[in-house]
């Protein structure tokens, strides 16, 4: 089967680079064209993988660009799909999920700390995790892969499990602009509400996410005192920010939690 991942950033391109390693046709198109080679640093491992040429269609599209990429994305898919191929976006939040509703298409989410810094994909833990629905396809693509895989029978709870941890601390770091050992030590009480409310929504949407407040605290308090999300930092480097998908859409249906993103979308809006 032939593999296009779409989005060669720290997600993407190391999720590339693996797909490749274990023996799969694999094209990568970033938005500057075609890569054809990437460099990897996994952990302290360095390492680099040449790409097969971007051809026709493919059996697998991965998309794995930031949210605010995927209208692009999605005008230039049709190029790539066969009648029968599967798309797989990988990207914080849910919200996305409604621009792919005329594809067939399998929800994912997934667990790594891994940055593009000057060209290199530096994954800097040993964590990846990557929660997808099943399919007997996708099963076969990473059955000779080293990586940590669960075909989800409920991917729409394992997503809002992500989604509730990720919305609350990118929400909170860019607000703030301090690191998540900040926002634990010195805004608990609102770290807490707003995790309460995310739990909340969850259950409007028919997931029940009640056991997992103390389960968020305790990944929080444990990960390094200074620990930033991406949207913190596109927000320190005034670059374009995922506060739409992350935070919009959490907005909508909590007061408390549209005071964080109207405030959000103001600094965005004035950088």
């Amino acid at each position: 089967m032939k593999i296009l991942v779409i989005g060669p950033g720290g997600v993407g391109g190391y999720l590339a680079y693996k797909l490749k390693k274990c023996g799969n046709y694999v094209s990568v198109l970033g938005s500057g064209g075609e890569v054809k080679k990437l460099k990897i640093k996994d952990v302290d491992k360095i390492d680099e993988v040449d790409f097969d040429r971007l051809d026709g269609k493919y059996d697998v599209i991965f998309v794995t660009t930031k949210s605010y990429h995927l209208d692009d994305v999605i005008k230039i898919l049709p190029k790539y799909l066969k009648e029968d191929s599967i798309l797989v976006p990988i990207l914080n939040g849910i919200g996305h999920f409604e621009k792919f509703k005329d594809f067939n298409y399998k929800k994912a989410c997934i667990y790594i700390l891994s940055n593009k810094e000057n060209g290199i994909i530096h994954k800097k833990t040993p964590l990846f995790y990557l929660c997808v629905e099943d399919d007997e396809r996708l099963r076969e693509i990473f059955k000779n892969c080293d990586l940590k895989i669960k075909f989800s029978d409920n991917i729409d709870k394992d997503i809002w499990k992500k989604y509730l941890f990720i919305a609350t601390f990118a929400t909170l770091q860019s607000y703030y602009q301090k690191p998540t050992g900040w926002i634990m030590e010195n805004k608990r009480d609102e770290a807490e509400k707003f995790i309460d409310e995310v739990i909340r929504i969850a259950k409007s949407f028919g997931v029940d996410l009640s056991g997992e407040k103390e389960r968020v605290i305790k990944q929080a308090l444990n990960i390094p005192y200074e620990s930033k999300m991406s949207m913190q930092i596109d927000f320190e480097n005034k670059n374009k920010t995922e506060v739409e998908n992350i935070t919009g859409f959490l907005a909508k249906n909590s007061d408390f939690i549209a005071s964080f993103y109207y405030s959000l979308k103001n600094v965005q809006e004035a950088s």
